[in-house]
């Protein structure tokens, strides 16, 4: 049987930490681990962001990002409803909504939303007729053939200086 080595090339060496400060690392504490996932900043998307609240914001600009046909986006505005003075609601505006391809994308948006639910805050959406929670489908959504609508409970209105990550 062999021996076992009595160096090691990856024995503890010194290394000067800091002024006066010294302490025990190795080789290998040279190597950098990277995740394999690295976020993502989140840059302004389509929607005006003056008075929605973070958690709107966060899924505006994530669909933004995600979905690139995506050209416009509603956001705060008068309303006999509370949501979209609020700053908790979006309105996604969809190409050709009664295309194919228009409904195919709604679809996918709401799917989208829905899986992010816990990350958005979700509270809703609305999508041709139906009203989607994140338990499931619930009722009659009242129109939105042209756009989802997307609702959060908001999280709050920004301070300055939020970082968005994708």
């Amino acid at each position: 049987m062999a021996a076992a080595p009595a160096s090691s090339s990856w024995a503890p060496s010194t290394v000067n930490a800091g002024p006066g400060e010294e302490q025990a690392a190795s080789r290998a504490s040279r190597w950098r681990v990277v995740p394999k996932y690295v976020p993502q900043l989140l840059p302004v998307g389509r929607a005006p962001e003056q008075g929605l609240q973070v958690k709107t914001i966060l899924a505006a600009r994530t669909i933004s990002s995600v979905f690139p046909e995506i050209k416009n986006m509603g956001g705060v505005r008068p309303d006999a409803k509370p949501w979209h003075p609020r700053g908790l609601a979006i309105d996604v505006m969809i190409p050709n909504p009664s295309s194919a391809a228009g409904i195919a994308l709604g679809n996918e948006i709401v799917a989208f939303a829905l899986k992010n639910a816990d990350r958005f805050a979700l509270q809703d959406c609305i999508w041709r007729g139906t009203y989607y929670t994140p338990s499931g489908p619930s009722g009659s959504g009242y129109g939105h053939y042209d756009h989802v609508h997307i609702t959060t409970h908001g999280g709050g209105y920004p301070r300055g200086g939020e970082v968005y990550i994708r």
